[in-house]
């Protein structure tokens, strides 16, 4: 486990390589590093939340991440790529990718079971179409707000709610 704040603010922190065995990276850890490039989370990895605001352009996620904490990634601007979710993640966090610079297509995996609050709000580099999965039930406030998209939007037939704002300045095209 790398706790919390661990190394909060550490600007002179630029690299880090993760060990093997690690299956928890908790909120804050590397936060306000100057943390550059592409993280590679190692196998084995079940929880991450600590890279708010760093300078990373990339992340590679574990095929065994389960899930992806509150503001996880939240302000990283330098984090310029398309994200590839694993089929075993089942949580995204509130703010988790908040006003983060992602961009392309966003594909959530077939088994994710909750979207937080601002989870993907202000992603404007985000393209194309969103496929909720099936086993999502709730959207809630604000989780795709000033998201930029540009084609469909598909919604499960179980879902049961959807928050104020969820869907508030995207681009989404056609008939629901």
């Amino acid at each position: 486990i790398i706790p919390g704040s661990a190394f909060y603010g550490m600007t002179t922190l630029i690299k880090c390589v993760l060990p093997d065995n690690l299956e928890r990276i908790e909120y804050y850890a590397f936060l306000g590093t100057s943390l550059t490039g592409v993280i590679l989370l190692p196998e084995g990895l079940l929880y991450v939340a600590g890279f708010g605001d760093t300078k990373i352009t990339g992340v590679q996620f574990p095929s065994t991440l389960e899930e992806i904490g509150s503001r996880a990634f939240a302000g990283c601007t330098s984090l310029m790529s398309e994200i590839s979710f694993p089929e075993s993640l089942r949580i995204i966090g509130n703010s988790a990718f908040t006003s983060s610079a992602i961009k392309g297509n966003l594909l959530l995996p077939h088994n994710l079971e909750s979207i937080g609050s601002q989870a993907f709000a202000a992603c404007s580099g985000l393209t194309g179409s969103l496929v909720i999965p099936n086993k999502i039930k709730v959207i809630p406030d604000y989780a795709f707000d000033s998201s930029g998209f540009g084609g469909t939007l598909t919604l499960p037939e179980g879902l049961t709610e959807i928050g104020g704002h969820a869907f508030w300045g995207t681009n989404f095209k056609g008939e629901l």
